[in-house]
């Protein structure tokens, strides 16, 4: 089981096709982007939205547009921000 869940309702799912690193030269292969919009309560209990893009491991996500999803991700730091990304799990619906 994860520790962290990222939470919304997915907007899209789109692919990126196989690409060539500009720094290293490597290939890097075609891939499956979903976007996510989260919603989080601010300490002062406001409400911000986020949309958080994340690649994914399955094509499950296709048919969920439009739906509120849990995710399994890990995140890390980097640039002064949290970044997430998809564990290779499966993404579950949530109950409306």
């Amino acid at each position: 089981m994860a520790m962290l869940t990222l939470n919304g309702v997915l907007q899209n799912v789109y692919s990126q096709p196989e690409r060539k690193d500009a720094k290293t030269g490597e290939i890097r292969p075609a891939s499956l982007h979903a976007q996510i919009l989260a919603e989080n309560v601010t300490q002062s209990g406001e409400t911000k939205f986020e949309m958080v893009t994340l690649k994914v491991h399955t094509d499950a996500f296709l048919k969920l547009v439009g739906q509120k999803i849990r995710v399994p991700v890990g995140a890390f730091s980097a640039d002064g921000t949290i970044k997430f990304y998809a564990l290779k799990n499966e993404v579950q619906p949530t109950a409306a």
